[in-house]
């Protein structure tokens, strides 16, 4: 076993190492103050091979749309989970008549709550519609929307001699 490598006042990321831990089984330890202002301890190891680089804050701030609290917790969440996947996910079952045709999600969506703030909970009856149907989803083109709504700006399906309110969408 090699010499301790002293780390304190050493910086990794956002970490700043202020005093040796107490150790463990996998060796030295280091008590870290991070940017955000919490302690945490941290194997030299991780430490210096960069594995660490927060508190655990980095984490949270790069994926904020997965901590959203609201995983698999009712009708606004798999709206929003759905839409994302026909638009993104080659795999999914609908992409062909979404992500495969141009039709995209805005940036700001990528993240849930943002989502959920701009449209609101699911009203009961209603699903996501995208006003004008060649254009992708944004808070500036969607609305919660009954099926006899959707029916008419829903492309092909119009009836014969139907006008659509949004003229100009049935191409």
């Amino acid at each position: 076993m090699g010499a301790l490598i002293d780390l304190t006042s050493s910086s990794f990321g956002r970490l700043k190492v202020v005093r040796k831990g107490s150790g463990n089984k996998a060796g030295a330890t280091w008590v870290c103050r991070c940017d955000c202002g919490s302690e945490t301890e941290v194997s030299s190891g991780k430490l210096r091979s960069g594995h660490t680089k927060s508190c655990g804050c980095l984490k949270k701030e790069s994926k904020p749309n997965l901590k959203h609290g609201m995983a698999n917790k009712g009708r606004t969440y798999t709206t929003w989970k759905s839409m994302r996947l026909r638009c993104n996910n080659p795999n999914a079952s609908q992409y062909k008549w979404y992500g495969a045709k141009g039709i995209t999600v805005c940036k700001d969506w990528d993240n849930y709550l943002v989502f959920l703030a701009d449209m609101g909970e699911r009203p009961a009856g209603k699903t996501l519609d995208r006003i004008d149907p060649l254009k992708g989803y944004s808070k500036e083109n969607c609305r919660w929307a009954t099926p006899a709504e959707q029916a008419v700006t829903n492309r092909g399906c119009f009836k014969k001699g139907m006008t659509p309110h949004n003229k100009g969408l049935t191409k």
